[in-house]
Parts: structure tokens; C-alpha cells; sequence
């Protein structure tokens, strides 16, 4: 199964400057709830940005030409998914960045979107418009949240694609 996992703002941002543009200890459990066990497929950026390398107890992959990055490198998502079922891993993540997103989507069974009720001024990285083909399947329940002296909502959504 492969699944994107990510969370956007009101307008689908997901990034500013490198970074995720807020902090949600909810959301991270979630993440890491998730994805244990796993595979992780991520773009360069994104693995730069990781302030502990490898993820813990999940296979980490990047997605790169620079073959000296990781342990694990593929030369496209195609690539990623094929090492990590040949390692015997089934369930496959997207993490992120914008360009993992957009190329692992047609793939992808199954959507967890944190959505943030806000919007980020200067945002430079965005989650893909979904479009047709999928359905809503789950809601969380909403998790206000402090940031930057403001507070706002997040709202957990899990879509799948429709077979």
C-alpha cells in the first residue's frame, strides 16, 4: 500500500524557507505512529531537513541523483517503491517534499492529510491538488493548536483511492 502523508495549510502549503511551517506535536506522533515500521520515500530537501537521520525503524529512502546522500538512494519513486518491496516492505510512505508528492500521487492507495487551518505567508512548497478519484474515508477529531501567538485547528483527513 502506498500512502502520501502530509500536512498543508488552507491553500495546500506545506513548506517556507526548508521547513514545515508550524509545529504540531499531535500531528508528528501521528506520523510516527504511521510510519514505524515502514518504508519512507522523500526527496532531497526533505531528508536535509530532517533533524535526525535515518528515521528511526523505517527503511529511509531519497529520492536523488546524488547517490552518496543516504544508504538508501533511488533515482526516481518508481525506483524507491520497487527497493522497498524488494527489502519486503508493503507499506510505502510518501513524505514530502512537493516533488515527491506530485510524482507519488497517481501511485498512491491512500491519502493522511493534516489539513491547518491557516495560511502561510511565503510559503514555497505545495501538497498537490487531489482531484477526482479518491474519497473520504476518516476524520479525526479537530486539535486546536498554539502558534506564533495565534491559535488555529487542524483537521485529520484520510482519503483512498477509489478501486
Amino acid at each position: 500500500m502506498i500512502t502520501l502523508i502530509a500536512a498543508h495549510d488552507r491553500n495546500r502549503a506545506i513548506g517556507k524557507d526548508g521547513g514545515i511551517p508550524w509545529h504540531i506535536p499531535e500531528d508528528l506522533a501521528l506520523f510516527k505512529r504511521e510510519t514505524l515500521g515502514g518504508a519512507i520515500v522523500m526527496g532531497r530537501k526533505t531528508w536535509e531537513s530532517l533533524p535526525f537521520k535515518p528515521l528511526k525503524d523505517r527503511l529511509n529512502i531519497v529520492v536523488s541523483r546524488d547517490t552518496s546522500l543516504a544508504e538508501h538512494v533511488a533515482g526516481s519513486v518508481e525506483d524507491a517503491i520497487a527497493l522497498a518491496q524488494s527489502k519486503g516492505y508493503f507499506r510505502i510512505y510518501g513524505i514530502g517534499g512537493q516533488g515527491i508528492y506530485e510524482a507519488m500521487l497517481p501511485l498512491a492507495d491512500r491519502l493522511l492529510i493534516t489539513h491547518v487551518d491557516v495560511e502561510v505567508e511565503g510559503a514555497d512548497a505545495w501538497f498537490p491538488e487531489v482531484g477526482e478519484g479518491w474519497t473520504e474515508v476518516g476524520r479525526a477529531e479537530i486539535v486546536k493548536i498554539e502558534h506564533n501567538a495565534q491559535t488555529f485547528e487542524a483537521l485529520r483527513l484520510k482519503w483512498d483511492a477509489r478501486s
